[in-house]
């Protein structure tokens, strides 16, 4: 593809340089024509010259010098200026520097305002595809950065562009725009991967949770109808029933998440790290089945956290603490009494916040700090998650369910691990 495309300009500059040669061509071609017609009107000039004093010789012409001067005359009229000529000969030397002109402005010009930037870093990535795949897959020590990941997908855009009849390609593409929340890309990479696999396991899982995510409730029934006739073919798949247990956490249906949650429960080691995750969203349903809460947020946080702490006194941080630079828009109306949420939720995962944290509303600017020791629910740790997004809600009440006409904003997807710190602009006004 690139070489045609350097083929390609390098043609249309070859043209458009021998467009260019054409006039001077041309002035060259007359100023050759005018050298040659002087000399033509000089040679019949002498030969009429002759003639005219074999005429006086034998006394036929009487005046002579009137023939003469009539020859003189039309010898003038019929010679190219030497100016004109001079030109001609001027304008030969320019043709060069004007080919030159165009050739090298042409380049410099795509250099400068063109794609060429962009088009090297492409060549770069698909060089680099190799050892980026092998990061992702094979180094678990050294996980991809969000800018290694970005590489990524564009290496695998690429190579899908030359082989597009690859289902697991689709699959990992769609993954990586969940992660980068490119929701309309996921679904259309998803797609084709379903043409090409219908019956495979893994596409259909991911197909669905995208369904999740649309967030209306034809998606809602689509993906619960879905997981429910994939567990008829796979009654044991652990994953389907977390989704299916998620899926009742969200609607606040406690028991039903309970009961799915006891079947998973079945499917597991009683000794595993996924038992004790089981047991503890067990007993979490369980507390809010008990006691009536405002929202998910307000309860985890309250027992993490104390709402009269302040930004100076946060809870001590267990494991990877993440920064969070917090500021908000100028059109963002901030109360002079209120509390701020901030709490992390998984890309790709259902809406249940993983750790959260509850304060009086701070002087924007604001750096929080988030790590496993906000976590919600005993057993789920924030660092249990390769990739999460961190949001901050602007609440006059404290009460996070009601969410009407409060402030919102989100951080771009964060990988598990990065030390740099988290951006947050509030700047969504919730309906």
């Amino acid at each position: 593809m690139i070489l045609q495309f350097w083929l390609t300009s390098i043609l249309l500059v070859i043209i458009a340089s021998a467009l260019l040669t054409i006039p001077f061509i041309r002035h060259y071609k007359n100023g050759r024509q005018g050298d040659r017609r002087n000399q033509l009107n000089r040679a019949l000039y002498d030969i009429r010259l002759t003639e005219l004093e074999n005429d006086e010789a034998q006394d036929l012409i009487v005046d002579k010098e009137i023939f003469r001067s009539e020859l003189q005359h039309n010898l003038l009229d019929d010679t190219v200026d030497k100016e004109t000529q001079k030109d001609y000969k001027n304008s030969k030397m320019l043709w060069l520097p004007a080919v030159l002109i165009l050739v090298l402005g042409s380049y410099g010009l795509y250099s400068s305002v063109g794609a060429y930037q962009q088009v090297a870093q492409w060549q770069s990535v698909v060089e680099r595809y190799p050892d980026l795949q092998d990061k992702l897959f094979n180094d678990q020590d050294n996980r991809p950065n969000e800018q290694e990941l970005r590489d990524l997908m564009l290496g695998l855009r690429t190579q899908l562009s030359q082989n597009d009849n690859d289902p697991d390609g689709w699959l990992l593409y769609s993954r990586l725009a969940m992660v980068f929340k490119e929701t309309d890309v996921a679904s259309d990479a998803i797609k084709k991967a379903l043409l090409l696999a219908p019956e495979s396991l893994n596409i259909r899982l991911v197909d669905i949770q995208l369904k999740m995510q649309t967030g209306d409730a034809d998606g809602q029934n689509q993906a619960e109808y879905l997981l429910t006739e994939l567990l008829r073919e796979y009654p044991n798949e652990l994953q389907a029933w977390s989704m299916l247990a998620f899926m009742a956490l969200e609607k606040q249906d406690y028991a039903l998440a309970i009961q799915r949650w006891e079947k998973m429960q079945t499917l597991v080691d009683n000794n595993s790290t996924q038992a004790g995750t089981l047991r503890d969203s067990i007993r979490y349903a369980k507390q809010q089945m008990s006691k009536d809460t405002d929202s998910v947020i307000d309860n985890s946080t309250a027992s993490v956290t104390n709402p009269d702490s302040s930004i100076d006194n946060p809870p001590a941080a267990i494991g990877m603490t993440y920064r969070v630079e917090i500021s908000v828009d100028d059109n963002v109306v901030v109360p002079e009494n209120g509390f701020l949420f901030v709490y992390a939720q998984a890309v790709g995962g259902p809406p249940m916040p993983i750790a959260a944290l509850k304060i009086k509303l701070p002087t924007f600017p604001a750096t929080i700090e988030l790590s496993d020791a906000n976590s919600m629910v005993k057993g789920v740790k924030l660092s249990d998650y390769p990739n999460f997004i961190i949001k901050a809600r602007i609440s006059v009440d404290g009460n996070a369910s009601n969410s009407a006409g409060q402030w919102q904003g989100e951080s771009s997807a964060i990988v598990a691990g990065e030390k740099q710190n988290v951006k947050v602009l509030v700047s969504q006004q919730l309906e």
